[in-house]
């Protein structure tokens, strides 16, 4: 850690924030252990409260262990929208940067990420770090450099989150991951990290393979499904993560429709060079939110956006031109790094 310029964050970032300042959380769709930790650990650095500082995303959490890791540590986001967001004093973010949000966001006064490949940002206050494998690493250093007290519910949430996102130090990990997730180890509830580790699949879970599987197939390491109508989107990211087990998947891209979006997850094994937050923004940067790690990704796209550039919402058609789109990408990337 680089304690000096990590102080010298600290303070620009307590100056920035004034006593009576309403501020906001803001993070991902969807958002993940990492993004969620990093948001308490923020709050906690400038000392306030869920009252004074709300975390906001504009789509609910839908994977299995991330809305147990919610319950458990008791985490509340509420839902996003433009006009709310704008009221508030100071806008910050964690474990995102301004572009994703793809205009949805008017400003951003308070940016602190570890991905690279978003474009530049006018926020106030910005710390971003690519060479970390995780925001919580970055949080967890503010909390150290600060002298603050790191809580259990906190150092717990905050080793998950550096967990969840170098794949247990086996993915981009560094020196600092590492250091962090040392100082917070002994300070977790370990009963609750194996809860969370462990959710409960829905029921309609295996009614959505019964229907789906019988198309499986594996092109050139690639497996796509199209799921068609769904009423929740944890069941696209859980079919993600289950596809991905089978023998010769090296990339697999589920989609479905929910409410009046489409919603498409991508899943790889991280290794090398294959990057999926780079393939959803370069193939629906420009159509919707899209974005993600190098294992896993995500884009949501209106129908009605779809179907102005493709003139089509058919189920099969959907799907064939997304295996279309993804296996040209995937390819060009592959015949790129070699």
């Amino acid at each position: 850690m680089d304690e000096n310029l990590t102080k010298q964050k600290i303070k620009e970032l307590r100056a920035l924030v004034s006593e009576g300042d309403r501020v906001a959380i803001l993070l991902q769709d969807d958002p993940d252990p990492d993004a969620m930790s990093s948001a308490i650990a923020l709050r906690t650095l400038l000392g306030r409260n869920k009252l004074t500082t709300p975390i906001f995303s504009f789509t609910p959490v839908t994977r299995p262990e991330n809305k147990t890791m919610m319950h458990l540590l008791e985490i509340e986001i509420a839902p996003a929208d433009t006009e709310e967001l704008a009221a508030f004093d100071r806008v910050a973010m964690v474990d995102v940067q301004p572009p994703y949000f793809n205009g949805r966001l008017r400003r951003a006064d308070i940016v602190i990420d570890h991905h690279q490949g978003y474009a530049p940002n006018d926020a106030a206050f910005q710390d971003v770090r690519p060479g970390y494998g995780a925001t919580a690493t970055i949080m967890t250093e503010y909390l150290v450099a600060a002298d603050e007290r790191i809580s259990e519910r906190l150092a717990t949430a905050l080793l998950y989150g550096i967990r969840s996102d170098t794949l247990m130090l086996k993915r981009r990990v560094t020196d600092n991951d590492i250091e962090a997730f040392t100082q917070l180890y002994p300070h977790a509830n370990y009963n609750l990290l194996r809860q969370i580790d462990r959710p409960e699949l829905p029921v309609r879970f295996a009614r959505v393979l019964a229907r789906v599987m019988r198309r499986f197939e594996v092109h050139d390491g690639i497996a796509l499904l199209h799921l068609g109508r769904v009423e929740r989107d944890d069941l696209i990211v859980q079919m993600a993560d289950f596809c991905l087990q089978f023998e010769g998947v090296e990339w697999v891209v589920v989609s479905g429709k929910l409410d009046d979006n489409l919603v498409i997850a991508v899943r790889n094994h991280g290794i090398g060079r294959a990057n999926a937050g780079e393939v959803v923004r370069k193939l629906f940067g420009e159509m919707g939110s899209a974005g993600g790690h190098r294992n896993m990704s995500k884009a949501v796209i209106a129908l009605k956006d779809w179907r102005a550039r493709t003139h089509t919402l058919r189920d099969s058609a959907i799907e064939a031109r997304l295996r279309e789109l993804f296996e040209a990408q995937i390819r060009g990337e592959s015949d790129a790094n070699n």
